[in-house]
């Protein structure tokens, strides 16, 4: 589309002005502020949506893990009583199991420091998930559920027979 203007001011001879690119091509600084908004909102949603993936994705990898640490100690012939995820991050992720305290001081148990070590050293190449494995007793009467949460533990793992 050309857009032809006159130069009608008595100034001079007439001159003509001829466009000469398409006017959608044509944006003003309020056209590119308005662009700029719009894509840093997209952006932001975007950024979001992909955190709270990532959280989730983490989280059911945390699951995952508690499971193998959880039938590693069952089959060393231990009885794990809970389990507890602490998220420090969307990516840094601690999980507490606890046993009881004749298990936690045993000789048998002290190889599940090892194998938590293993699964530690397992996720460092993802940058993505760390993770962190404590243990502690436990005694039933005695144990503060309030004192895990205010300590950032607040997802308890779902405890069965088989893991």
């Amino acid at each position: 589309m050309e857009t032809t203007t006159t130069n009608t001011s008595g100034l001079g001879d007439s001159q003509t002005w001829e466009v000469s690119v398409d006017k959608n091509s044509i944006f003003t600084n309020d056209d590119v502020i308005d662009a700029y908004l719009k894509g840093k909102k997209e952006g932001i949603k975007e950024t979001k949506q992909i955190f709270v993936d990532k959280l989730n994705e983490n989280i059911n990898k945390s699951a995952v893990y508690t499971d193998k640490m959880l039938s590693f100690l069952k089959k060393r012939k231990l009885n794990p009583i809970s389990a507890h995820l602490k998220i420090k991050s969307f990516n840094d992720f601690v999980i507490l199991i606890t046993l009881p305290e004749d298990e936690f001081i045993s000789e048998d148990f002290l190889v599940s420091y090892d194998f938590a070590a293993t699964i530690e050293e397992e996720v460092t190449n993802d940058k993505y998930y760390n993770l962190m494995f404590l243990f502690s007793d436990r005694a039933d009467g005695q144990f503060n559920t309030s004192l895990l949460v205010s300590d950032g533990f607040f997802m308890d793992y779902k405890m069965s027979e088989t893991n």
